[in-house]
């Protein structure tokens, strides 16, 4: 049994699948805690359970929206302010999912919900099980009755994923490369799958950023192993390896290339390690920019199951690809991705391939059958 959720001696109520209560105050946030990371989400709906237009859906891409924005801090939430919702939203759905989209909610503990009033005051809790093989779950909604709102506690599973559960409520959901300005999921390409960075979103892409996360690991006890990843980008003329960007050089000799600093735990929240990549500013003579991650220390992925790899579009701050790190196995290594010039445009392709190396050079001679 959990232990109630107090803060500065008030005690949340502890509320169960389908309870509704009446809402006091203006102001909520709506947080979720979870062993492994996951996303938060809301839609905003009208009286038909859609949405009505882009703005109302609020996720990673997209971290605000009228009266409600993704919550600041560590823990995923929401916060929304029901005094400036719009008079035609009539519900506010909270959707969690897995950042693994491969992951089940019932292969771990299950999350729990927790909803706070002005000032972090303990309103209810709500522990969200009996999920199974759903990656993703309509936690609560917010209705409107009347003047005032009200909660429920929905913690309906939701099998066929987040694309498929926005879209039913009116979100156009498009592909990697569709010029419309409609919804885009991450891609969690497979490894061999490519993508296109032609008109992503409006014209060529010409900025990307890879990042890097991963969580301290405990030894035995609460000791801490520091687990020492590290992210690279090394760029290839051919098969020739002509500069890059690493923990050693933070900065490739061109000045396209940008690594944000070397994490030596994973300690902090969200991305580790970022390297920022300047299409435009890259030689001509360069023909691929290879991302590869390796263990410093020679730790194996098996001891970093919480690592995940990003690739976003630097200008619009959109999400292209994600994968995680936990095929890796007894490796030390993965080359994660890559991208490559095709013609006058740019495309990328996910590579996932585990290896052995502790540092980017021990990874040069892997990655050539990749090129």
């Amino acid at each position: 049994m959990s232990v109630p959720w107090t803060y500065h001696g008030r005690v949340a109520a502890q509320l169960t699948k389908g309870q509704i209560d009446h809402l006091t105050v203006g102001d909520l946030t709506v947080s979720v805690q979870h062993s492994e990371p996951i996303d938060v989400s809301a839609l905003l709906l009208n009286s038909a359970g859609r949405v009505r237009g882009e703005r109302d859906l609020i996720f990673f891409n997209q971290n605000s929206g009228p009266g409600i924005r993704l919550a600041d801090g560590q823990i995923p939430g929401v916060s929304i302010e029901l005094r400036a919702l719009p008079r035609d939203v009539e519900h506010v759905r909270v959707i969690v999912n897995l950042a693994d989209q491969q992951a089940h909610f019932g292969d771990f503990e299950a999350p729990v919900l927790r909803v706070a009033g002005p000032g972090g005051k303990p309103l209810y809790e709500y522990v969200v099980d009996g999920l199974g093989r759903a990656g993703v779950v309509v936690a609560l909604d917010l209705d409107r009755v009347g003047g005032a709102w009200q909660l429920r506690m929905i913690g309906e599973g939701y099998d066929a994923g987040f694309d498929a559960l926005v879209t039913g409520h009116g979100v156009r959901v498009s592909g990697p490369g569709e010029q419309d300005p409609g919804y885009r999921g991450p891609a969690e390409l497979a490894p061999g799958q490519e993508v296109s960075l032609h008109n992503v979103r409006s014209g060529d892409l010409t900025l990307v950023k890879m990042a890097l996360g991963w969580d301290p690991v405990r030894g035995r006890g609460l000791r801490k192993v520091e687990v020492d990843l590290d992210a690279s980008a090394l760029m290839f003329a051919g098969d020739r390896v002509v500069d890059g960007a690493n923990f050693h050089q933070l900065a490739s000799l061109s000045g396209a290339a940008r690594h944000s600093g070397d994490n030596v735990d994973g300690s902090g929240a969200g991305d580790d390690e970022i390297i920022t990549v300047n299409l435009g500013q890259l030689p001509r003579h360069v023909t691929a920019v290879v991302f590869v991650v390796t263990s410093y220390k020679g730790h194996t992925f098996e001891r970093v199951r919480e690592a995940f790899w990003r690739m976003d579009d630097g200008v619009a701050g959109m999400q292209l690809a994600r994968g995680n790190l936990r095929a890796g196995g007894a490796h030390t290594g993965m080359i994660v991705a890559k991208v490559y010039r095709d013609g006058s445009t740019w495309r990328m392709a996910s590579i996932g391939a585990p290896i052995q190396a502790t540092h980017p050079v021990e990874a040069i001679p892997q990655i050539l059958p990749y090129l």
